[in-house]
């Protein structure tokens, strides 16, 4: 009898569930076990069954055509679970969908593990990738699978026990420096295992890493790390046009300089663990100086929000421009105060679709990053919301990842923000692994609130209130323990937390072993109201383009711009109306234009023009061997010239920039691992860093300026070195080449 309630009441709530709006705005709507968009339908029919008749428009769009001509697989009419996916985590609740897209998210999980047992990057991108593979172990595959994470890690280090930078601009690191994603992947790790051996195997990787970068990229100025933004590496989509790999390098973005700040604090907690404290006392200065540059320089009252970076040459200056993962970061790993944590929750743009990946978006370039929400970055920005208790937001995160999931029943890497298609992307893989992986942390991470630390699992679930069901979560495995779970209810408060029947604190010790229930009661009270910015899309003004005529820095006229703001040495200095495109310059200086619309978005700045009468070349040759091949220039190899050494005299003191004009050819600008790098020193002391990136594939007569190293110098005479170290050994190992042709100073 008993039996037969249970089952009345469960059909009972499913019945109920299956009516109900969970979620509407002015482009679709989750009702009960659907997805509906207009005249398209996702239904879920049963938790391993789900159909759908979306058909993407065919459309044009500017964007190349890179898609592969293969075979995916993929029924996008109909999904039915064929993988035996009974070793994982077992799920169900009131909620169909809910329960068809994580079994769909668990079996295309599955369907990503290599024959070698490491995680394919996508259907269409084969191989272990650095920062995909380590944003997906730390969304929720270290949980589901830990041998297979741990494996896929292993991958990318080198043989100089450093984490790999994949291949990139300008020939990858120092222009990209966001391989320390794979620290937050290799610690979640180890919080999951507990494994010792573990740990000392990431331990001296992640050591010898940081010390290398805080060596080539922190800027000692900003308290920031130079290098691309993480993950959005597509130069053109994320800087102006005008930016080349040197000055991508020279940038210092937000959502990398939080990755090393986190990476580094997990360097604090493993040396502590290996009782080394005066190393974590050290590396703990190195976080709250990150933290601290984050605070200063990055933040914006006029967004509140974090700038997405600064960007230019001689002088930085802060783009105006909001970016998901960044903010995400700010608000999960408190680098915001809790006060600003709310602000942030509540000023990001989100678009019907989904948040996108920046805002505003660019006029001039093709969806990709551009006008785009990828579910890994949503999924972040989810847990982000769900930590700061917005319920409207957790709502709209959770609903843009279900809406794309369900609808095109895979876990697609992108789709166009303002028509939530994937037609008019260059590429876009289903399938694709942080996808999967967002997808199947929704679950664990929001309904369950679960979260590791070294001391065991804590729980701090999210669950608005169209979302209440009953939840259980089976066969979770936490290191040498087994779990049964329940939580039902709505609101972030828990009422009751019992853990085998025993009412408790929300908290499992990294002690436990064997099978143990878990039951959680929340309390159905919905969190105190937050507003969500929801509005659609925009584009910040065109670049323009600037020069300089007769004293005068003249631009051509911008659509839509408003006024112009001059900036001088990386500060606002006139601001001018659309009528005036002209002015007169006053003394030396480095000078560029941006364009302000009339919803008051800054454009990019346009490209810096330096204009300085303290200027002084000295020829490379006169101080190095020239090579014999290319004339008067001369080859710094890993071998060949590797100490180079000017004496300079200084007319007066100051500030001077320090730079080479130099050719790599050993690669294009977009990919490949060969950007050649040096230790610069005045007078025997570290000056910075020169970075000579790769110009274009054999192209060694395409001669540009590297980086300029700005540093303080007295009159008189002084030394300046270029030195290749360990320290700047690249990605390759083996090239790490350029050829110099001057070095130049130039007196700010």
């Amino acid at each position: 009898m008993k039996t037969i309630i249970a089952i009345s009441l469960l059909v009972l709530g499913c019945t109920t569930a299956m009516s109900q709006t969970i979620y509407q705005n002015k482009e679709y709507k989750w009702k009960g076990n659907q997805i509906i968009q207009g005249k398209f339908k996702a239904t879920a029919k049963t938790a391993t069954d789900i159909v759908s008749n979306y058909v993407e428009p065919e459309w044009n769009s500017p964007a190349p055509n890179f898609m592969p001509q293969m075979e995916t697989g993929i029924n996008r009419e109909h999904w039915q679970l064929k993988r035996d996916i009974s070793h994982l985590p077992h799920y169900t609740s009131t909620l169909l969908l809910d329960n068809a897209l994580y079994n769909m998210s668990l079996e295309e999980s599955e369907l990503a593990i290599e024959p070698d047992s490491t995680y394919r990057t996508g259907v269409y991108w084969g191989g272990v990738w650095t920062r995909d593979v380590s944003y997906s172990i730390l969304h929720s595959l270290a949980q589901l699978c830990p041998e297979v994470s741990m494996k896929s890690l292993r991958a990318k280090v080198n043989s100089q026990n450093r984490i790999i930078q994949d291949t990139g601009t300008g020939g990858a690191w120092p222009c990209s420096t966001d391989r320390t994603t794979w620290v937050l992947a290799a610690w979640e790790c180890y919080l999951v295992t507990g494994s010792q051996d573990w740990l000392n195997f990431i331990f001296p990787v992640i050591k010898n890493t940081l010390e290398d970068d805080r060596i080539v990229a922190y800027d000692p100025e900003t308290k920031l790390m130079r290098g691309e933004t993480s993950w959005l590496d597509w130069r053109e989509q994320e800087y102006p046009t005008w930016a080349e790999p040197k000055d991508i390098y020279n940038s210092e973005a937000m959502n990398t300089t939080a990755v090393h700040y986190r990476a580094t604090q997990i360097l604090a907690e493993i040396c502590r663990l290996q009782h080394q404290p005066a190393l974590a006392a050290k590396y703990d200065n190195w976080a709250n100086d990150l933290k601290e540059g984050m605070n200063n320089r990055l933040w914006n009252d006029n967004m509140g929000l974090y700038a997405i970076y600064l960007y230019g040459r001689n002088n930085l200056v802060q783009h105006e421009q909001m970016e998901i993962l960044g903010e995400s970061f700010a608000i999960l790993w408190d680098i915001a105060s809790l006060e600003r944590q709310k602000t942030i929750s509540q000023n990001l743009v989100s678009e019907p679709f989904g948040t996108p990946d920046f805002y505003p978006n660019l006029k001039d370039q093709y969806p990709y990053h551009n006008d785009a929400m990828w579910p890994f970055t949503q999924g972040y920005w989810l847990k982000a919301q769900a930590k700061v208790g917005n319920e409207e937001g957790v709502l709209h995160a959770i609903s843009s990842i279900y809406r794309l999931a369900a609808l095109t029943l895979t876990n697609l890497e992108n789709m166009v923000i303002y028509s939530g298609c994937e037609k008019g992307l260059p590429i876009n893989s289903p399938r694709q692994l942080w996808g999967v992986a967002a997808n199947a942390a929704i679950v664990p991470n929001i309904y369950f609130g679960i979260s590791y630390a070294i001391d065991g699992i804590h729980f701090s679930p999210m669950v608005p209130k169209s979302l209440k069901a009953e939840r259980h979560l089976s066969n979770f495995k936490y290191r040498e323990a087994l779990l049964d779970m329940k939580v039902s209810g709505y609101g972030n408060v828990i009422k009751s937390f019992r853990l085998d029947g025993v009412e408790t604190s929300p908290f499992i010790p990294a002690s436990i072993t064997g099978a143990h229930t878990v039951e959680i009661i929340l309390d159905n009270k919905q969190p105190a109201p937050m507003r969500m910015k929801l509005q659609d899309n925009q584009y910040q003004p065109l670049t323009p383009k600037a020069r300089i005529e007769d004293k005068q820095l003249k631009w051509e006229a911008v659509d839509g711009a408003e006024s112009y703001v001059v900036i001088k040495n990386g500060r606002d200095w006139k601001t001018l109306s659309s009528t005036s495109l002209s002015q007169t310059l006053e003394g030396d200086g480095e000078y560029a234009v941006i364009a302000v619309g009339e919803n008051k978005w800054r454009s990019y700045m346009s490209e810096p023009i330096s204009y300085y009468s303290n200027v002084r070349t000295y020829e490379v040759e006169h101080y190095a061997m020239p090579s014999a091949s290319k004339g008067t220039a001369v080859n710094i190899t890993r071998n060949e010239n590797i100490l180079i050494t000017i004496p300079v005299d200084i007319s007066a003191d100051g500030r001077y920039a320090i730079d080479w004009r130099y050719a790599n050819g050993n690669g294009p600008v977009n990919t490949e691992n060969k950007c050649a790098t040096r230790l610069l020193t005045v007078d025997g002391q570290v000056a910075g860093i020169s970075v000579f990136p790769q110009r274009g594939s054999n192209e060694w007569d395409n001669w540009g300026w590297s980086n300029a190293s700005v540093v303080s110098l007295t009159k008189g005479r002084h030394t300046i070195t270029l030195e290749f170290k360990d320290c700047v050994e690249n990605m390759n190992l083996l090239v790490n080449q350029a050829l110099l042709d001057q070095m130049r100073i130039v007196k700010l």
